[in-house]
């Protein structure tokens, strides 16, 4: 029997009455929209009349389905995000102030760089760890952020990434621990563990295990439209709110503080003209999860064993899965990402990844010169598994290698930031040749793939070290992110 769905329910009536809509949007319903996949759609797609609550100022069917989706996800305060989960790690890092220190991951998500930018945040990176055969960024340890909060004692946040792209999923709860004794507060852009509170065999929620505030990619593991993510906040991200009071007027009458820098951020960050079809997508799915995720997360759970042990076992690739727990820093592995080596055939990610799609019709998540990654949902069948199983073991026949190399693992000097985010996007750029940038500062990002590391940051010197390594990258063939120029043939640089 399905639970309380405020958005959708109070949407389904207004449909049923017919009413004549003298209101934005102009298609009045979906009329004259020629799909009728989209005219379906369109049927829902209402703006703030009255009845349907205010996004900015919730006190009705938003503030029940927000209230409701925090009880699911065991956060204290929850909002939607409609613009993606990069709109929640903006005003998460909006809510440190101007030139304020922030701790971040080197492999951070773009959405990090573009959050310093907005508010002025200065970063400290934390070195990743690397999983040794295919290079790629695994966790990041609690052992290398204590050390350098004992440097930089100043920070006043610690903002990780887990799970990675990859599945693995840093000690939260001996993180939180470190950041309880220095008195800082742990958030998370957990955009791909959403699915996490729903089945006790899965990663633990970061909530759970001592985060202050959480970001969650709705869409990319719930029944959820692309772009439908939340911020889900802890007792403690402030003393007012672990007192018991989550009124958000009190917060603003208590005067300046967290709490109020991030509930102004996420009002300017956020549409005054919210998707209505995508908050009752979010409702629906919430109730969902609430009724029937752990059933269908535990038949994924079981196919995933079965399935990756079955991969495992075909000659000339790996899949990884529960032993990347050996990594340092690695908590847990969502075993619903599927990531497989390629060391062992005559074909790299690329070119596996382009005959999957071709000859099998099956697109994965990344393909990557040594790897593959494939997300399964918890709605995938047993035949969709089998389908993937069956496509690898036959191209793995055709193209088994013998003695093959790995590839290179890339080793990277180290970073030295002259501005900060704010000041580098702001300042004067412009594009030099390769050969003449040595001793200049970065305008631009150069990371290479895997480990997708940035190697060069706007506002970072390019040391000698740094230069001999763009030139090694030239050369080298690897997949280039970041420059304007994938050949790295020029880079800006900040006169």
């Amino acid at each position: 029997m399905s639970g309380p769905t405020p958005i959708y329910t109070a949407l389904k009536t207004l449909m049923e009455v017919k009413g004549l809509r003298l209101h934005m949007p102009g298609h009045i319903g979906g009329k004259s929209i020629a799909s009728p996949e989209l005219q379906a759609l369109a049927g829902l797609d209402y703006t703030e009349i009255p009845g349907l609550d205010d996004l900015h100022l919730p006190q009705g069917i938003i503030a029940g389905a927000q209230d409701l989706l925090a009880r699911a996800c065991g956060a204290r305060q929850s909002f939607f995000l409609l613009n993606g989960a990069t709109s929640g790690i903006h005003a998460l890092i909006m809510s440190c102030g101007e030139n304020e220190r922030i701790m971040i991951p080197r492999n951070a998500h773009r959405s990090f760089y573009g959050g310093m930018v907005l508010s002025g945040a200065v970063p400290i990176y934390i070195p990743c760890e690397l999983e040794p055969e295919l290079g790629i960024a695994a966790a990041v340890r609690a052992e290398k952020i204590d050390d350098l909060l004992q440097i930089h004692n100043d920070v006043g946040a610690v903002f990780i990434t887990s799970p990675s792209y990859y599945g693995t999923c840093c000690d939260i709860a001996a993180i939180a621990a470190v950041l309880q004794r220095w008195g800082k507060i742990l958030m998370v852009d957990e955009a791909h563990g959403a699915h996490f509170p729903f089945h006790p065999l899965y990663p633990h929620p970061a909530l759970q295990d001592g985060a202050a505030a959480v970001v969650n990619g709705l869409h990319k593991t719930w029944p959820v439209l692309t772009q439908g993510a939340c911020l889900h906040l802890g007792a403690s991200f402030t003393n007012k709110m672990s007192q018991g009071d989550s009124s958000t007027d009190s917060f603003w009458r208590d005067g300046p503080g967290r709490y109020n820098r991030l509930a102004a951020a996420y009002h300017l960050l956020t549409t005054t003209s919210p998707s209505y079809p995508l908050m009752a997508c979010i409702d629906l799915a919430r109730d969902f999860m609430e009724r029937e995720g752990h059933s269908y997360l535990e038949r994924a759970l079981q196919l995933s064993r079965e399935y990756k042990q079955r991969l495992e076992w075909i000659k000339g690739i790996r899949c990884y899965g529960d032993e990347l727990t050996n990594l340092p820093g690695v908590k847990a592995v969502d075993p619903l990402k599927v990531l497989i080596g390629v060391q062992g055939l005559t074909l790299t990610g690329y070119q596996l990844g382009k005959m999957l799609r071709e000859e099998y019709n099956i697109q994965v998540e990344m393909t990557e010169q040594n790897l593959i990654l494939a997300m399964f949902s918890f709605l995938h069948e047993r035949e969709d598994w089998e389908r993937f199983y069956q496509a690898i073991e036959n191209i793995a026949a055709r193209y088994l290698a013998v003695g093959r190399l790995r590839g290179q693992v890339y080793k990277m000097p180290p970073w030295q930031m002259i501005l900060n985010p704010r000041q580098a996007y702001f300042a004067a750029k412009r594009k030099v040749r390769l050969p003449d940038c040595r001793g200049q500062v970065a305008g631009e990002m150069v990371a290479a793939y895997p480990p997708g590391i940035p190697c060069l940051l706007p506002g970072e010197k390019i040391t000698e070290e740094i230069w001999d390594y763009l030139n090694y990258l030239q050369k080298s063939g690897a997949r280039i992110q970041g420059s304007e120029e994938a050949d790295l043939e020029h880079i800006y640089i900040i006169d």
